[in-house]
């Protein structure tokens, strides 16, 4: 298939046998390349642009710059693994985000996959019926997939310096998902009151450097591989909009239109007058 070779050209990969250290090689690249970003979805509003194929995902890509949240990133990942010879699941974990249960070629080991996530989650989760050992990410991050009491049932908990954040997602790998379970999460995701209508966010792994670049708002945080954390705080569209464009490296990205719908919805407001922005 065309778009296979496209697909890996972008990420700058040769095609090669399914194996897990491949799957940790493309699992990588992919968030070094297609950022989590809500820009695409404020500025094209567009339900069906989620479930699209292929062809266009990387299509916006390479017009845009855009990669997506959770479903969108995670759904096109989950094809280019298949048509690589992967045995790829969707999972569902705290019941309304996608993450991708992938059998290790090797073992058939299930492995806990997710380049969806604004956490830097860089490798293949395993998962089996003892409680892992925390998995390190940046700056004191960590995560736990503790085994449930049922067979197959496990909890996803993020910690930074040993404290729980965020609420605990619960899921179990028995339960197969297919595409239209999520076609209500999707629904949700664009009401007026969803969370990434209401902000703007632009998350990258810039491998180069190794380090995780986090934006959120106006803030944008730079977190290195050995626990080093730099923040920065925006004090105008013009500085987001260099930050977005020199520091992700994502100049195509339709950001000026995104910020004039937050404003416009009374979100992500600036102390002087805006100007409508077009394309």
């Amino acid at each position: 298939m065309e778009w296979v070779h496209d697909y890996l050209k972008l990420l700058g990969i040769s095609e090669k046998q399914a194996s897990t250290p491949y799957l940790k090689h493309l699992l990588s690249a992919h968030r070094h390349v297609f950022p989590f970003e809500n820009i695409g979805k404020l500025v094209f509003h567009d339900q069906a642009s989620v479930t699209e194929d292929v062809e266009h995902f990387l299509w916006r890509y390479r017009r845009y710059h855009t990669g997506g949240t959770c479903i969108i990133l995670n759904l096109q990942f989950s094809r280019l693994l298949k048509a690589l010879g992967f045995q790829v699941f969707f999972l569902k974990p705290g019941g309304d985000h996608m993450a991708l249960l992938v059998l290790a070629p090797e073992t058939g080991e299930p492995l806990y996959v997710d380049v969806g996530t604004p956490i830097p989650l860089l490798t293949p989760l395993p998962l089996n019926k003892h409680r892992q050992t925390h998995v390190p990410l940046f700056a004191g991050e960590k995560v736990i997939l503790m085994a449930g009491d049922q067979e197959g049932e496990y909890t996803y908990i993020r910690t930074i310096a040993d404290r729980i954040v965020d609420r605990k997602w619960a899921f179990s790998i028995d339960r197969r998902y297919y595409l239209s379970d999520f076609r209500d999460t999707i629904r949700q995701s664009y009401q007026p009151d969803a969370q990434y209508m209401q902000q703007l966010r632009c998350e990258k792994w810039d491998v180069r450097k190794r380090r995780m670049l986090s934006l959120k708002n106006k803030e944008l945080t730079m977190r290195t591989h050995n626990g080093g954390k730099i923040k920065r705080s925006m004090k105008s569209r013009e500085d987001l909009l260099e930050v977005l464009a020199e520091t992700f490296f994502l100049p195509k990205l339709p950001a000026k239109k995104a910020l004039d719908k937050l404003e416009e919805n009374g979100h992500l407001l600036w102390n002087k007058d805006r100007h409508i922005s077009s394309f």
